[in-house]
């Protein structure tokens, strides 16, 4: 039986690099986006032609019952729910002294509470499956570090990394595996190249990560890492931390 995998975020470069590398497995994939639907729709004419049925949806994940009706709908489509890729989480500059009550709610809401929701509504169908939960948290999220221009986005990231070891820790036992991956600074959307060498100045590596390294170490992680890997924030950065 194929795999059926879940890309929420699926609109977003690293999202949209996931499911073209995992579709070479012959795996069906549902792609999830909030507002982006045409550019999940454009990518399924790249899947098919490697071979994988796809199913497109669009859900506001920070409702629980929006959650839950993704997760029926990928049900009702594929059967069945092998592995679930919580990719959504928008990075955006708000400097912590002038953000508001309303901005931080949204920033935890998007990058934390759709983390939850998700896997909240898809761990009987992983537990029935002993499927995977791959999360997406940052590099340096696990000693706690922060800047003054994305506290929110860090306080979430940080939610995302206790999650992804309660999780680890609660599901083990029934087979499922769950983990996360800590992006550095990634070349996504139109970067000019003063962006480029700005980033690249930040980076032991000298240059951004690229979204089709991050899809890389996901299909590793999902296909061939070993099952005791359960719990892991595993760094894609270049050495570059927060």
């Amino acid at each position: 039986m194929a795999q059926s995998i879940l890309i929420t975020g699926a609109s977003s470069e690293i999202g949209r690099g996931i499911a073209l590398e995992l579709a070479s497995g012959g795996a069906s994939i549902a792609l999830h986006c909030n507002q982006n639907l045409q550019a999940i729709t454009e990518l399924q004419p790249l899947l098919t032609a490697r071979g994988c049925a796809s199913h497109v949806m669009r859900y506001d994940l920070t409702h629980p019952d929006q959650a839950q009706s993704m997760i029926d709908e990928v049900i009702g489509v594929f059967g069945h729910l092998d592995v679930l890729i919580n990719v959504v989480g928008p990075f955006h500059y708000h400097d912590i002294t002038e953000m508001t009550p309303d901005e931080w709610q949204e920033a935890i809401a998007l990058n934390l509470h759709t983390c939850f929701n998700v896997t909240y509504h898809a761990q009987p169908y992983l537990c029935e499956s002993r499927g995977h939960i791959v999360n997406f948290a940052f590099a340096g999220v696990e000693n706690i570090k922060a800047w003054p221009l994305s506290a929110a986005y860090c306080a979430a990231k940080a939610g995302i990394a206790i999650l992804t070891k309660t999780w680890a820790a609660a599901l083990a036992p029934k087979g499922v595996r769950v983990n996360a991956i800590c992006p550095g600074l990634v070349e996504e959307g139109a970067v000019t190249e003063a962006e480029r060498k700005r980033m690249a100045e930040q980076i032991p590596l000298g240059r951004p990560v690229r979204p089709q390294e991050i899809a890389a170490t996901v299909k590793w992680l999902v296909t061939e890492s070993p099952a005791s890997m359960i719990g892991s924030l595993i760094a894609v950065s270049g050495a570059w931390e927060y």
